[in-house]
């Protein structure tokens, strides 16, 4: 009998298994590996045809190449300048080729997805082959059959050797700095007089290539090799470790793990961009690979196993990008900019369904709120301690015995769950519950979640596909990474080893492996004993998703009112399969597209890894849409937006659901990467995406509680980012932490100040205040927020941008010290410090504009008076000392605002309120709309309940609004590829401008004079605006330190407005009526004043 030494090496000699990319690369580049390289090109008709000799529809943007191998590449455009190379080994014919796309984009055949776009983007376009000697040219043209005929990218096919170079006119960046102009537009004599005739400057260039013979595959794994510039840099990469957006000579692995700290592969930690994570993004962004240029590029791999970059550490002048399993497939998009890229990304892989308003407020999460009394505690003290909350995220706590869809209610437990919602409903908080998809197999006759499922076969069986080296059950070991152990990876034996469960699993393994029709049998492990043995849902299935999403009836009928979706690869205990998920050699269901031909087909999980969190995510979204159909009780819920916030899937699956980035602790690495990796989800389309604020497991020797420093920089970094968690392990039966919440510390400084000394008492008693006043600092500026996410739907641009998004003139911004700074929306600058220890950051203010220290408070009635302003282009070392003092507290975040900016706050309320929920009554907030000096500028608005579904934009609104910041999209793209069915465009859309003019007389005084309109675009809120904004909007016009206030000349239009001017702020006050502003005309304010 063999050895168990021996099954360990077979396990790791099979090519079934994660290696790391360092590892994968080398072993394709050994001579003795076998890999094939082909090295040239032919073009066959007979390979653009289907077996029964029609055209090929994958040939109806792009064409089939043979190599001289006889393996075949498929290069095809799917917009005018967005292009897929796909390959295959085992695709011998071109037939093989199937029209169907992964289910990460948005249609599911190209055919179909380039004539939604078409329609929508009201273009003309199409793919010609030219044959030349050396090359095979295929380029996309705009109206081919048009006067005007434009070819926008060309891709040159060398034929021997192999390589593609892509080809497009690429104009130069405009001048980052203003051109001054005449007064006198009306003088056609001096205008012509003054005219410096300009020659274009479009050139074209190089915007992207391959290495000769850059193709090369071996055992199902395929690797491109592409040239890069000396002067590009690459940033983005999805959720990645590491503490910058841009990456630099490193290898990185996308491949979804259950990775707690971030440290288990490499055993570095978060700083190594190297570890696998939660979540698999692969997409990233040349930048400046054309200097001088408008020129960008993005590449999408689309594949759901395991990816592996090299990016310049096997060549310093190349990126390899390599899939190990399944099809080979790279997007490729060209765009002038980052915005445009975006755009493009999100128009085929899909944006984000319109998300409730609460969503953006802050949320409080725990893994140890184990009863009622601990739920409601934290709320009444969150209440008390007058900080705003939405959200309360209760853990696996609530359930009955880990039985997912279940609560405990015995008395100490969670009695009475229904009241308990309620009353926290009634209290402002919406609650989410922790659900994983496992299904707690112990035997019950009253969960009826597993019953049925085991009774319609519902559940993933054990069918694999087996090693030959290794056949029986008694061979069988999966594979293991943690840190600290030795080797690492490790393996375990399935037949002897178990989770130290406190009731012990007692299954034989044999019995189950590769029965073919039992459930396939996992478990899940919460440490300490605690966990249960279970099976999961068969997710790849369409029935078995409808059948998942009925699921939440109960918990949404008790109370629920949003779903925390966790342990989503599917996790389970390392002791039931690879890595943490299902063994990699389980045979799992392709969820192919109805009608292609391999939709049938199995795969091993291996080589689908991510595609189970991505049906999770999908199935939950669409069963929290369609429960209002299963009972009387729920049907209030069939207008509601629907909320999911997820850990860890595919890109794409932020369509149906919000990221969290998994579990990290508490640490200030943690800290440190957590803004950059925001951002970097935000540069391919993630709306809602965020951290665990706080950390949610302990710092190695901290079990007690996080650093009330860590805190306090931590609440403050996520003010304003999108997504403002803070969930703890704070778990009675593990070592965790015994606080905290901001309102903790506090408590935790009253009972222990004598025993702490300075500075440390400073910090603790710091906590709090600074906590409460960003919190309420967001909430203030809940609007603007809104409207990001809200615009989100057209554009596809994220609420928290990379300033390379928001100022691309400033190519200083693509240097490595800018990652700590973000935009929300174009106007507001957060620069958080980040620093352990430190009283002052470096920060930078993009160039060529002016810019305005924050001075918006929460709780002041109108704001704090302009300080001088400070000029782009330079670096700022600001002085942000953590202090309790209530002067010093604005100032230990620095902001800035945008010159021109328009800021729209309200005022702070405990809670975003529901207009649609009985129990509790808001009154409207008025909208105070903030106009800062400098340029012009434009602020769309987007106002409704923040909660219908009807909210969402159609194609009669895109199609109406003029000059609409979209990309030319119209809304039969929304709601057929992205949208919601139920949308009804119900909602006000208020256009802000402010335009600003400096005129100097025959005397040389100088005078300026702020034209601000505000107009609705769109008005079709269904329910009366003035019970959400009140029947006013205040308008203020912020001044220059410098302005003379005396006097200041105001006028309004088409009435005659109330104004004032506040000379202690050093601003004019408009108070204009709302129902004047939301007409076509709306109104117009005009301020003069001499300079």
């Amino acid at each position: 009998m063999a050895s168990a030494d021996y099954f360990e090496a077979v396990k790791t000699r099979d090519p079934y298994t994660f290696i790391k990319a360092e590892d994968f690369f080398s072993r394709i580049i050994t001579p003795a590996s076998g890999t094939k390289q082909p090295a040239s090109i032919t073009c066959l008709d007979d390979d653009q045809l289907l077996a029964d000799r029609t055209p090929n529809p994958v040939c109806s943007h792009g064409r089939i190449f043979r190599f001289n191998d006889q393996s075949l590449l498929l290069v095809q455009f799917i917009r005018p300048k967005v292009w897929r190379i796909r390959f295959h080994e085992s695709n011998k014919k071109g037939s093989d080729f199937t029209n169907y796309n992964t289910r990460t984009l948005v249609q599911d055949t190209l055919s179909k997805l380039i004539e939604t776009l078409d329609v929508s983007e009201q273009i003309d376009w199409r793919v010609e082959l030219i044959k030349d000697p050396q090359y095979f040219v295929l380029q996309s043209v705009l109206n081919p059959t048009e006067p005007g005929r434009k070819v926008v990218v060309q891709l040159w096919l060398q034929k021997n050797p192999f390589k593609i170079i892509a080809l497009r006119s690429v104009k130069p960046l405009p001048p980052a700095e203003k051109l001054p102009e005449i007064q006198n537009y009306s003088d056609s004599v001096v205008t012509s007089q003054i005219k410096i005739e300009e020659t274009p400057g479009a050139k074209t260039a190089i915007i992207w290539q391959t290495k000769d013979r850059p193709l090369r595959y071996l055992d199902n794994a395929t690797v491109l090799s592409v040239e890069t510039s000396s002067t590009a840099n690459y940033m983005g990469f999805g959720e990645q470790g590491g503490k910058s957006l841009f990456k630099r000579k490193t290898f990185l692995n996308y491949f979804n793990f259950d990775n707690m700290r971030y440290q288990n592969v490499y055993e570095r930690g978060p700083l190594d961009d190297r570890e696998p994570l939660y979540h698999s993004e692969p997409y990233w962004i040349e930048v400046d690979g054309l200097p001088c240029y408008q020129s960008q590029i993005a590449t999408f791999i689309d594949n759901y196993s395991h990816v592996c970059v090299d990016l310049h550490k096997g060549d310093s002048t190349a990126m390899q990008v390599a899939t190990r399993f399944n099809d080979f497939q790279c997007i490729i998009i060209a765009g002038d900019n980052t915005r445009e890229l975006i755009q493009l990304y999100t128009s085929i892989v899909g944006r984000p369904r319109l998300k409730p308003r609460y969503v953006l407020g802050f949320h409080q999460g725990c893994y140890g709120y184990d009863t009622r009394g601990k739920v409601i505690d934290a709320i009444n003290k969150y209440r008390q301690y007058n900080i705003p909350i939405d959200g309360m995220h209760i853990d696996v706590d609530v359930q009955d015995n880990y039985r997912t869809f279940t609560i405990d209610t015995r008395p100490e437990m969670f009695p009475q769950p229904a009241e308990m919602f309620r009353e926290l409903r009634n209290q402002g908080i919406k609650c989410s519950t922790n659900i994983t998809p496992y299904i707690n197999s112990a035997p019950s006759s009253t969960y009826n979640t597993y019953n049925k499922g085991i009774e319609k076969g519902y559940f993933v069986v054990d069918d694999r596909d087996l090693d030959p080296s290794a056949p029986n059950a008694s061979d069988q070991r999966y594979l293991e990474y943690g840190k600290g152990r030795y080797p690492n990876p490790y393996v375990n034996n399935p037949n002897v080893q178990r989770p130290p469960y406190n009731n012990p699993d007692t299954y034989n393994f044999s019995e189950v492996f590769n029965s073919k029709t039992k459930p396939f049998h996992g478990g899940v492990f919460y440490g300490w004993g605690n966990g249960n043995p279970g099976v999961y849902p068969n997710l790849n299935e369409r029935n078995v998703r409808k059948w998942w999403g009925e699921q939440y009836k109960y918990l949404f009928e008790t109370g629920l009112e949003f779903v925390w979706q966790d342990m989503t690869s599917p996790c389970m205990a390392e002791e039931y399969g690879d890595m943490k998920s299902f063994p990699f050699r389980l045979l799992l269901q392709s969820d192919g597209w109805s009608g292609d031909p391999k939709a049938a087909e199995k795969k091993r999980a291996i080589e689908i890894w991510s595609l189970y969190s991505y049906n999770l995510h999908k199935a939950t979204y669409h069963g929290l849409n369609r429960l209002w159909q299963l009972s009387p009780q729920l049907e209030s819920r069939k207008s509601k937006r629907n909320f999911i916030i997820g850990r860890g899937s595919f890109a794409g699956a932020y369509r149906f659901a919000g990221l969290w980035t998994g579990d990290n602790s508490s640490t200030w690495d943690f800290l440190d990467i957590s803004v950059a990796q925001v951002l970097a989800l935000g540069l391919s389309g993630v709306t809602i995406a965020g951290a665990d604020v706080g950390g949610f497991e302990p710092n190695e020797g901290e079990t007690m509680f996080a650093d009330p420093e860590l805190v306090i920089r931590w609440h403050c970094a996520y003010s304003l980012l999108p997504w403002f968690r803070q969930v703890l392990n704070h778990y009675s039966r593990k070592a965790g932490k015994l606080f905290q919440e901001p309102y903790a510390y506090n408590e935790y400084y009253e009972q222990k100040k004598d025993q702490l000394q300075e500075p440390e008492r400073l910090v603790y008693r710091s906590v709090l205040p600074v906590c409460r006043y960003y919190i309420r600092l967001r909430y203030s500026l809940m609007q603007l927020l809104y409207d990001t996410m809200f615009e989100n739907l057209m554009t596809g641009l994220p609420i928290a941008r990379a300033m390379v998004i928001t100022d691309e003139l400033d190519r200083s911004l693509f240097a490595n010290v800018r990652y700590h700074q973000y935009m929300v929306r174009n106007d507001l600058l957060v620069a958080p410090p980040l620093d352990k220890k430190k009283s002052q950051r470096k920060l930078y203010l993009p160039f060529p504009d002016e810019w305005y220290q924050m001075n918006l408070r929460p709780d002041d009635s109108l704001g704090m008076a302009l300080s001088p302003k400070a000029y782009g282009g330079s670096f700022v070392t600001y002085y942000c000392p953590i202090s309790d003092q209530e002067g010093q507290i604005p100032y230990v975040m620095p902001m800035y605002i945008r010159e021109g900016g328009i800021i729209p706050q309200i005022e702070v309320r405990e809670c975003v309120p529901d207009p649609s929920y009985p129990g509790r009554k808001d009154g409207p907030n008025p909208v105070t709309i903030n106009i800062y000096p400098g340029k012009d500028n434009t602020y769309d608005m987007y106002l409704d309940d923040g909660i219908s579904r009807e909210s969402a934009p159609t194609p009669l609104y895109l199609s109406e609004i003029p000059n609409n910041q979209g990309d030319s999209s119209d809304a039969k793209f929304l709601r057929d590829a992205l949208g919601d069915e139920m949308a009804r465009s119900e909602f006000c859309h208020v256009e802000i401008k402010q335009q600003t003019n400096r005129f100097v007389d025959e005397k040389d005084n100088s005078r300026v004079t702020r034209l601000v309109t505000i107009r609705a675009l769109w008005n079709n809120y269904k329910g009366a605006m003035e019970t959400l904004i009140g029947t006013e909007y205040r308008v203020v016009l912020w001044h220059d330190p410098e302005t003379l206030l005396d006097p200041i000349a105001t006028s309004t239009k088409p009435s005659q407005y109330g104004s004032r001017n506040d000379t202690q702020s050093r601003a004019t006050v408009f108070m204009v009526p709302v129902k004047d502003a939301h007409t076509k005309g709306g109104v117009t304010l005009e301020v003069s004043h001499s300079l």
